[in-house]
């Protein structure tokens, strides 16, 4: 039931039913035990149908059409939510398309959100990451960069897991985000969605700009770096990543 539906019928119950359960004797402790039940019932379901209202909304540019970009619980993304394509690009391209800027960092905090495009539903994630180092781009140690993701859903959602869906708080990588500008649009649905309205970088996919240093070893996409094939922890990626930029100055 929607919510304005319910916050309707809340204030449409008879008079006369409310009436008439007044009329009923039962002793005072029955009649208290019944009546807080009711308010907690009400409370409850008001809390269940009513749970979107309370999460933050994003204010938007008026560059951005989307009817609205909402703060949410991992709960409350649900299947089905789109990935985005995968471009052919070569290593080198990775590197100078788009121009990313090249950081190590620590993953401080990520946040969930849904966009909606007249009616149509995607979600993304929000990820902080705290810099530690800076190879590439105008960027400072010690900031906290604010990256747009493909979401990182519930695991049991995850058909494919890709390098992103292992983005946990508190995990150590070296990260790849295009920084954005008022040309990167996105238009779905009849609306669009300024991207630098929710974050001022985002990852082009979830697969090839970042990283990660997990319980597991290192983990990238190595087929999009052949260069790389055989680095086995996130200091090697350190290492080559300084020789490649230092040689490009």
């Amino acid at each position: 039931m929607k919510n304005e539906q319910l916050l309707r019928l809340l204030g449409e119950v008879d008079d006369r039913f409310i009436e008439e359960s007044m009329m009923i004797e039962r002793r005072p402790y029955q009649r208290l035990k019944w009546g807080a039940g009711l308010v907690l019932a009400t409370a409850a379901g008001f809390m269940l149908f009513t749970s979107n209202i309370w999460n933050e909304r994003m204010p938007l540019s008026t560059d951005s059409t989307a009817n609205s970009v909402h703060i949410v619980d991992k709960s409350e993304i649900r299947q089905g939510t789109s990935q985005e394509n995968l471009m052919d690009m070569t290593e080198d391209e990775l590197f100078s398309r788009w121009s990313p800027v090249v950081i190590r960092g620590t993953v401080s905090n990520i946040q969930h959100i849904e966009i909606d495009f007249n009616g149509e539903t995607e979600y993304q994630s929000l990820i902080t990451i705290h810099v530690s180092d800076v190879y590439r781009g105008d960027v400072q140690v010690g900031q906290e960069l604010v990256v747009r993701a493909d979401v990182i859903g519930r695991a049991e959602q995850t058909e494919h897991r890709s390098v992103i869906s292992h983005v946990r708080q508190g995990i150590e990588g070296i990260f790849m985000p295009i920084p954005y500008d008022d040309e990167f649009i996105w238009e779905q649905n009849g609306a669009t969605l300024r991207l630098k309205d929710i974050a001022d970088y985002g990852f082009p996919d979830g697969e090839r700009y970042l990283f990660l240093d997990t319980p597991d070893g290192l983990l990238f996409e190595r087929d999009a770096y052949p260069s790389l094939q055989d680095m086995h922890s996130l200091d090697g990626i350190e290492r080559w990543m300084i020789s490649r930029f230092k040689e490009s100055e």
